[in-house]
């Protein structure tokens, strides 16, 4: 699943995020908070293009208390 498909289906779902700021020397992707309710996950924040890791989103979405079998596209990404 790309990483913009996913913060899209997150938002409709009344998702919020914010971003995580990082100290000085801090090396890796940004990374940007996700909060569903009470719940929080952490999504990197790679290019809006690029395919996030089928285990990444999975965790992610059950983090937050979502439905996994929901996701937009085949099942077999998931």
């Amino acid at each position: 699943m790309r990483s913009d498909a996913l913060r899209k289906w997150l938002q409709d779902r009344g998702c919020r995020f914010n971003h995580h700021t990082r100290g000085a020397g801090a090396t890796g992707h940004a990374e940007l908070i996700v909060h569903c309710g009470p719940r929080s996950a952490t999504l990197p924040l790679i290019g809006t293009h690029q395919d996030l890791d089928p285990a990444l989103v999975r965790g992610i979405v059950e983090a937050l208390g979502l439905d996994p079998s929901e996701l937009p596209g085949p099942q077999s990404r998931v």
